[in-house]
């Protein structure tokens, strides 16, 4: 009787033990896909561009480079596939740019930005050589300053948040 009761206590434990680990296996399984799931929402919000959009004005046919001041930017990392963050510090746009330098455009010409990747929104900050900002628009059709003038665009994405600074001469 004893060799029968320690048979099925040992056919019992065996039992037992089998179905915890398939249990684990399943445990780790869903957790697979959960991470799987979540990487892919994950990869939803970020970008795997390690670096913000590039933004270039157009004014009639000329082309003018903006210089990209400080930045908050977030990316999925192809090798580790974790979300990276940067932060970026620059000095206030008035100090980026010397006014002086400022490029000259006409407003009778069409300004069109062109972002690399679209933002979700955009605005139009006018500083003076104080470091104050003294204006902000949604488009430069509804600018009102002219002469040397110092603009910043701040525009938004998922990823973050990137100031663009370019110094204009407006007539």
């Amino acid at each position: 009787m004893k060799k029968i009761s320690l048979i099925g206590i040992t056919l019992f434990l065996l039992s037992a033990l089998i179905a915890c680990s398939n249990s684990k296996a399943s445990n780790n399984e869903q957790n697979e896909i959960l991470n799987g799931d979540e990487k892919s929402q994950e990869a939803n919000l970020v970008t795997s561009n390690e670096k913000p959009p590039v933004l270039t004005i157009t004014v009639g046919e000329e082309i003018i480079n903006t210089y990209r001041g400080g930045y908050s930017w977030s990316y999925l990392d192809p090798k580790t596939g974790q979300t990276m963050g940067i932060e970026a510090d620059s000095l206030p746009p008035s100090e980026i740019l010397n006014v002086e330098d400022a490029i000259g455009v006409n407003l009778n010409q069409p300004i069109k930005l062109n972002f690399e990747k679209e933002p979700i929104e955009y605005e139009i900050r006018v500083w003076d050589n104080e470091n104050n900002v003294i204006a902000t628009y949604k488009d430069f059709d509804d600018v009102e300053e002219k002469g040397k003038t110092i603009y910043e665009i701040l525009a938004t994405w998922k990823a973050g948040r990137v100031s663009y600074v370019i110094a204009l001469n407006v007539q």
